[in-house]
């Protein structure tokens, strides 16, 4: 039980770790080139919330954390199985980065305007960054498990 506990803990605080350096490169490269991908990152424009909740920026960001970190449990869980957390999580985030232009149509303010080709290609690097940190966190968690 307590190494469950450990676990759970383990996916809260690197599942924050890599969704905050996500976010962080996004923002980085919004504020210096005005390509809005971090605005992108956090748009719920879309979902029939109100704009009280829809526009508020903290909730947002809690809820892409909470991505990452289902999406650190995941490649963990699944690592039990086929012990490669690179090749799962590159493949993972490379499927999530298209959802790049789903996400796009159905935003109600647009952050950019086409083309879409060099937010798109941000958007895939900050995925594969963010795939390699996962990754990495997933292979630490696995090293520790061995050594238990």
């Amino acid at each position: 039980m307590i190494g469950n506990n450990i676990r759970i803990f383990s996916w809260i605080l690197f599942g924050t770790i890599a969704g905050i350096l996500l976010a962080c490169f996004f923002y980085i490269l919004e504020v210096l080139f005005e390509i809005k991908l971090y605005t992108f990152l956090l748009n719920i424009d879309f979902l029939p919330l109100p704009d009280s909740v829809l526009y508020n920026e903290p909730f947002q960001f809690v809820l892409h954390i909470i991505i990452a970190i289902f999406l650190i449990a995941f490649v963990d869980v699944i690592c039990k199985v086929y012990s490669h957390p690179y090749q799962i999580s590159l493949i993972i985030n490379g499927i999530m980065s298209f959802t790049f232009f789903p996400l796009y149509y159905l935003a109600v303010e647009k952050p950019f305007s086409a083309p879409l080709t060099l937010p798109f290609l941000i958007w895939l690097i900050g995925h594969i960054l963010f795939a390699i940190i996962i990754a990495f966190f997933v292979k630490r968690l696995n090293k520790k498990r061995s050594t238990d």
